[in-house]
């Protein structure tokens, strides 16, 4: 069994050998307002829409065909109300807002648009992953937290490539040489062959750096737990159902050619550990195969 390491003292010691970029203006705020249980979606829009980047990016999710919403959408508080849902477009702006942080190449199997491509899949699996679990079945995880889970738990890699891009473009030179090879397996490579300590923090792979950061930023606590602990097969501890989710749905994109490769996490077991069986499984593909060409395009989108 693998536990989540102390992640405060991690923490403390991560802080006092970078320099990590804050959390966006505009993700904090948002994230402020989700706490406070005043806030309405009029509110939410307003502060989306100060940026309008973000704010034709969420308007772009919503109108997708991912939703099959027949009506025109003039607003992003048209978009909570009448699409997303208050806790999606919470999601998804924060989401966007938090890889802004970063400067990453777009194209390339670990650039902007793959990030993108794999992060929606994955988000979009976990939200029917964790829908697919009975409501009476205790510890269900939350459908619209396990898509937070899913959207950020990559996190990692661009901050890894934010602060060692010498280091990352080994990395993504890896990737293309090697794409049936698991990332951790290139990272310890790349980090290895650099010289540095396997052991020093950020520089031991992109689920360490992510789940660091996440915290730093106090993130939901599984949030934090996922990214720091998706590739390890054996985690069982707290928010342990969200990992399965982000393991489940890992697999199953790896099967379509979508993702990293195998970390030696088992699908079968994370199905398992989530009480889903053969069908399920079966169903939650299907239900990706219909809308992957439409995340692909928004991935695009967003990478842009």
């Amino acid at each position: 069994m693998t536990e989540q390491p102390d992640m405060d003292a991690l923490a403390a010691r991560v802080q006092q050998l970078y320099r990590l970029p804050p959390m966006p203006a505009i993700a904090l705020r948002v994230m402020q307002m989700t706490a406070a249980p005043e806030t309405t979606a009029a509110d939410l829009a307003g502060v989306i829409e100060r940026d309008p980047s973000l704010a034709a990016q969420v308007l772009r999710y919503a109108r997708s065909a991912l939703f099959n919403y027949r009506g025109e959408l003039h607003s992003v508080q048209e978009a909570v109300t009448r699409v997303l849902g208050f806790d999606r477009v919470t999601h998804l702006a924060v989401g966007i807002a938090a890889s802004r942080s970063f400067e990453l190449p777009r194209s390339g199997p670990l650039g902007l648009e793959a990030f993108w491509h794999h992060s929606l899949h994955c988000a979009r699996l976990c939200l029917s992953i964790a829908r697919s679990i009975p409501r009476d079945v205790p510890g269900r995880p939350d459908p619209e937290l396990a898509y937070l889970c899913g959207l950020l738990h990559n996190l990692g890699l661009l901050l890894i490539g934010h602060l060692f891009p010498e280091d990352f473009r080994q990395l993504r030179e890896a990737r293309e040489a090697e794409p049936d090879v698991p990332l951790t397996e290139l990272e310890t490579r790349v980090f290895h062959s650099n010289g540095q300590d396997e052991g020093t923090p950020l520089r031991v792979g992109h689920a360490s750096a992510g789940g660091l950061l996440l915290h730093l930023w106090e993130m939901p606590a599984p949030v934090v737990t996922v990214a720091g602990m998706h590739e390890t097969p054996d985690y069982q501890g707290q928010h342990d159902a969200y990992v399965h989710c982000v393991q489940l749905a890992n697999g199953l994109l790896k099967e379509r050619g979508i993702g990293d490769g195998s970390s030696g996490s088992d699908p079968a077991e994370a199905a398992r550990a989530l009480g889903l069986d053969q069908t399920a499984i079966e169903s939650l593909g299907s239900t990706i195969d219909q809308v992957s060409a439409e995340i692909e395009e928004l991935a695009r989108g967003l990478a842009a």
